[in-house]
């Protein structure tokens, strides 16, 4: 394992679980391990593996609970989420009655109950937990300064040396996992990187503040649902998109806030280098004129953000997971997911081989396919939005509601590997029962965005076609209406775990609303979803994907027809007019 930030330890944890011998060899200076980074926000698939795999259950829940995601156009120079701001919102917080129903109380926790993390402490205790991990050797001498594969069989040899070169050693090994973030050790040695074939890059400039209290967010942050639910804003990860820019706002333990602006190269929101941009963008924004130097802990950036790779995992006995292979953009926080189920996969791949002397090949080709296709999604997810379409609220809204449904549909996916993580004690693979053995076998095709029901028969490649298509269909249309002067009232959506469907259906009304707000007031779920963690199909999990492809699908349709509806309007009107002027 090459490099221990959070990604790696979880590696070397995950693959010594399965019975395997594991180095992870890294030499961190002191400023690595006490950098506070991002400030990490969980979803989707990070939770259950930190919880359960990584045994941080305690660490999360001491951790600022996150409530949900929450996406804001409009705020610039406003004082207030009044009612010219578009939102899109999502509240993961889960009713009690239904938490009550697990068998397990870590279940719901690992499926639900998101966190955002202090990176260094979380990074501090999984290299603690992996010291004394029996089987797991963590050498911290040094860095891999090379990498030989090995032929016919043969191990592979790295290399390496201590930073100061006074120590050096080899290592013979059968499989290698570069986890050794922008470094890209083997991206680069083997021919990996793939050159961005647009124009779309970005910058990312962020900064952890301290003396972030909770008296700073006062009643303004309040969201009231229409049942007189209120829901604080500040309590989900916040992301405030503007033209070409967003900012991500990250409360964190300890009155820490983690602040990041990322802004589109080709189009900078300001003149300036990074840290310039950052200070003008959030001076745009009265809410966060709290925000100074004085109380910076940390600031860091990124020029170029994005890179990529066209492998994860190679026949010949290596893989690349979490920076060390692709990185898009910090939008949904989905690097760590996505490196957890890759990880998970590269897990089962080593594992085999090691143990039986079998190299799938056609899984390693399908975790290749899928994996790419997933990153191609979200890549789709993030550059639609930094376009000028962002000011159109029905693009707000549907581009938003593409990305949930993509998410959504993991559902069933994501409570599947929490039951297998949880029935054999964190990832022990040699305590899997029948019923596990089955929970893997799906999960090794399906464990991904593009390979969730109801799309898990389409080729990976094919679904992120179809994904990318949709978002610049939304984009085309969003920027006509903006050219062509239709101006579509700003528009808000949240909702909830337990009401977790916008009214959409109200949108072809909300010009002729006062208030437009398609949240909808939450209703009693019937007693037969409930799920108690021991399922192999629960039955909302397992038609969710469908129902949000159904409506997003509905939703898109409408929205085709009304703009065709309105450029045939605008035609007609041209031709009278044209046919006035020459009478």
């Amino acid at each position: 394992m090459i490099g221990s930030g959070i990604v790696g330890l979880i590696n070397a944890i995950a693959l010594t679980k399965r019975g395997l011998s594991v180095v992870c060899i890294d030499q961190p200076t002191e400023k690595q391990l006490s950098s506070y980074k991002v400030g990490e926000s969980l979803l989707i698939f990070s939770n259950a593996f930190l919880r359960t795999l990584g045994d941080l259950d305690d660490r999360l829940n001491e951790s600022f609970e996150k409530e949900g995601f929450w996406m804001v156009h409009g705020l610039e120079g406003r004082s207030s989420f009044d009612s010219s701001v578009s939102e899109w919102g999502f509240e993961s917080h889960i009713p009690q009655s239904w938490i009550d129903k697990f068998h397990d109380p870590l279940f719901p926790r690992a499926l639900f109950k998101d966190a955002q993390i202090v990176r260094p402490e979380v990074e501090a205790e999984l290299r603690d937990r992996a010291r004394r991990t029996p089987g797991l050797d963590l050498n911290e001498r040094g860095l891999v300064r090379d990498v030989r594969l090995g032929e016919d069989g043969d191990d592979h040899l790295l290399h390496w040396s201590s930073r100061d070169k006074r120590e050096s050693g080899e290592i013979a090994a059968r499989w290698v996992v570069d986890c050794s973030g922008r470094n890209r050790l083997l991206a680069r040695k083997f021919g990996h990187t793939l050159p961005l074939d647009d124009d779309f890059r970005t910058t990312a400039a962020w900064a952890q503040f301290s003396g972030c209290t909770s008296d700073l967010f006062d009643d303004r942050w309040n969201y009231t649902f229409p049942d007189g639910v209120v829901a604080r804003r500040d309590h989900n990860t916040m992301h405030l998109w503007g033209d070409g820019y967003w900012i991500w706002l990250i409360r964190l333990a300890g009155d820490r806030i983690s602040v990041g602006v990322t802004y589109h190269r080709g189009r900078p929101p300001e003149e300036g280098n990074a840290r310039e941009v950052f200070w003008k963008v959030l001076r745009r924004y009265p809410l966060l004129d709290w925000l100074s130097e004085d109380n910076v802990l940390e600031f860091s950036a990124y020029r170029d953000v994005q890179h990529l790779t066209d492998t994860f995992v190679s026949p010949r006995r290596y893989a690349m997971v979490g920076d060390a292979s692709s990185i898009i953009d910090a939008f949904y926080s989905q690097g760590i997911s996505l490196s957890m189920t890759t990880s998970w996969h590269i897990a089962n791949i080593a594992e085999q081989d090691v143990k039986q002397d079998r190299l799938d090949t056609d899984y390693i080709d399908h975790v290749n396919r899928a994996v790419t296709a997933d990153w191609r999604i979200m890549r789709s997810m993030v550059k639609s939005k930094y376009s000028p379409a962002i000011a159109d609220s029905r693009f707000f809204i549907l581009d938003h509601m593409l990305d949930y449904m993509i998410f959504g549909a993991t559902l069933l996916g994501r409570f599947r590997a929490v039951r297998w993580l949880l029935e054999t004690d964190g990832g022990y693979s040699d305590r899997e029962t029948q019923e596990q053995i089955r929970l893997r076998t799906n999960l090794t095709r399906r464990l991904y965005l593009s390979q969730s029901a109801p799309w898990h028969r389409v080729d990976p490649h094919r679904v992120a076609g179809i994904i990318e298509a949709w978002h610049r269909g939304l984009e085309r249309r969003a920027r006509w209406r903006l050219d062509n002067g239709v101006e579509l009232p700003p528009t808000k959506a949240a909702m909830r775990a337990y009401s977790a469907l916008p009214g959409l259906w109200k949108l072809p009304r909300v010009h002729r609303m006062e208030q437009a707000d398609l949240s909808l007031a939450a209703t009693k779920e019937p007693e037969f979803v409930a799920a108690t963690g021991k399922e192999y199909r629960p039955p909302v999990m397992a038609v969710n994907g469908t129902i949000l492809l159904t409506l997003t699908a509905v939703s898109t349709l409408w929205d085709m027809a009304d703009t065709r509806v309105r450029k045939l309007r605008k035609g007609l009107r041209l031709r009278q007019r044209r046919r006035y002027a020459t009478r």
